[in-house]
């Protein structure tokens, strides 16, 4: 003999809550994996962005400096740089926000 199924009888509203939650939930995990992907792609676009080499003369536009205090930052080591044909040449990512945003050592 075959076994007997069982029905729930839900109301409206509660068919409604439910789908609600199903739903909420839905997006929260949608939410949660694109956060991840997108992650991973800011973290990539930012570190190409900061791996970008400027000139003495952009860097002291950036911070708000002389072409001069850059030089002598350069000199003692406070920013570092590279050199290619005869040109000081500094990271983005080198530069800090301390040295964006004050004046120190000028």
């Amino acid at each position: 003999m075959g076994r007997k199924r069982k029905y729930i009888v839900l109301s409206d509203e509660a068919l409604n809550i439910l789908r609600e939650t199903i739903i909420s939930e839905m997006k929260e995990e949608v939410m949660s994996e694109i956060s991840s992907s997108l992650k991973s792609f800011v973290s990539d676009f930012v570190g190409s962005i900061l791996d970008f080499p400027l000139t003495v003369r952009q860097t002291a536009q950036l911070t708000g400096r002389s072409v001069e205090n850059i030089y002598k930052m350069c000199q003692r080591g406070t920013i570092p740089y590279t050199k290619r044909g005869g040109q000081l040449h500094i990271n983005l990512k080198d530069i800090s926000s301390r040295l964006i945003l004050t004046h120190e050592g000028d």
